[in-house]
C-alpha cells in the first residue's frame, strides 16, 4: 500500500520536489484516464499509480475534479503552444476553419483530450460543471479571448459581416464539439472502414468555412490580423500555465 510521500510533504521539501511529485500525480491521473476512464478512476487509484498516499494527492488538489481538470489543461497548453506555433509560421491558419481542422487533428492524435471528449456526455457536462464553479475566473478568461478572437477577425473582414461575432463564437464551438461528440453514433454510418481522420479535419473545416467565414481567399485581412491574434492566444497560454501552477499547489 503507497504511503504518503513524507519527504516532499515535510516543511523541508524544496518547490521543486513539491511540483516533481505534482506531476506524477498528473502523470498517474492522465495514465488512468486513458486507460479505464474519468468514471471508474478514483483518487485512491491515482495515489497508488503515483506512489503516494491519497492525502497527498489532496495536498495538491482538492478534488477529483480539479485534479482531471488539470489533466486536461495540460493537454490543452501543449495544444496551444502547438496553434501559436501554427499562426506564426503561416497566417492563414488563424481562420477559423484552419482552427477547427488543427484543433481536430491535435484532439485525434491526444489521448486524454479524446477521453475527455469522448467520454460520455453526462460526465464531460459534469466536469465543465465544475470548471465554471472551482475555476471561475478562468474559464472567463478563456471566453473572454475567444471573443476578442472572434472580434478581431470579425473587425479584419475574414468572418461573415451580418452575424455577430459572439453568435458565430457560439456556432463555433457547437460544431466543432458537436462534430466530436458524435462520432460515436456515426460511426456506424461509415461505408468505408479505415482511417478517416484526415477526411474528417477536412470536412469539419469545410462546415466553418461555409457557415462563418467571408468568401474569397485573398490573404491580406489573416496576415493584418495574425499579430493580434497571436498575442490573444499566448495570453492564453500564459494563463492556462498560471492555473496549472495554482491547482498543483506547490
Amino acid at each position: 500500500m503507497p504511503q504518503p510521500d513524507r519527504t516532499a510533504t515535510g516543511p523541508q521539501a524544496t518547490d521543486a520536489e513539491r511540483d516533481a511529485r505534482a506531476e506524477r500525480i498528473l502523470d498517474a491521473a492522465a495514465e488512468l484516464l486513458v486507460s479505464w476512464g474519468y468514471r471508474r478512476v478514483t483518487v485512491e487509484d491515482v495515489a497508488k499509480r503515483a506512489d503516494v498516499g491519497k492525502g497527498t494527492v489532496y495536498l495538491h488538489f482538492h478534488t477529483k475534479e480539479l485534479l482531471f481538470l488539470t489533466v486536461l489543461m495540460r493537454a490543452q497548453a501543449a495544444m496551444l503552444e502547438r496553434l501559436i506555433h501554427a499562426f506564426r509560421a503561416d497566417p492563414q491558419q488563424i481562420r477559423p476553419s484552419a482552427l477547427a481542422r488543427t484543433n481536430y487533428l491535435m484532439v485525434a492524435e491526444d489521448p486524454i483530450a479524446r477521453a475527455m471528449l469522448l467520454g460520455d456526455s453526462e460526465t464531460l457536462g459534469s466536469l465543465i460543471t465544475s470548471g465554471v464553479r472551482e475555476l471561475g475566473e478562468f474559464m472567463q478568461v478563456r471566453i473572454a479571448v475567444m471573443t476578442e478572437y472572434f472580434r478581431t477577425l470579425h473587425e479584419h473582414g475574414l468572418l461573415q459581416p451580418d452575424t455577430p461575432p459572439d453568435l458565430q463564437m457560439q456556432a463555433y464551438f457547437r460544431v466543432f464539439f458537436g462534430y466530436i461528440a458524435s462520432e460515436p453514433a456515426t460511426e456506424a454510418v461509415r461505408r468505408v472502414t479505415g482511417d478517416h481522420t484526415g477526411t474528417d479535419a477536412e470536412m469539419i473545416a469545410h462546415i466553418v468555412r461555409a457557415s462563418l467565414e467571408a468568401p474569397g481567399d485573398d490573404p491580406a485581412p489573416a496576415r493584418a490580423a495574425a499579430p493580434a491574434v497571436v498575442d490573444q492566444f499566448e495570453r492564453l497560454l500564459t494563463r492556462v500555465r498560471e492555473e496549472i501552477a495554482k491547482q498543483k499547489r506547490t
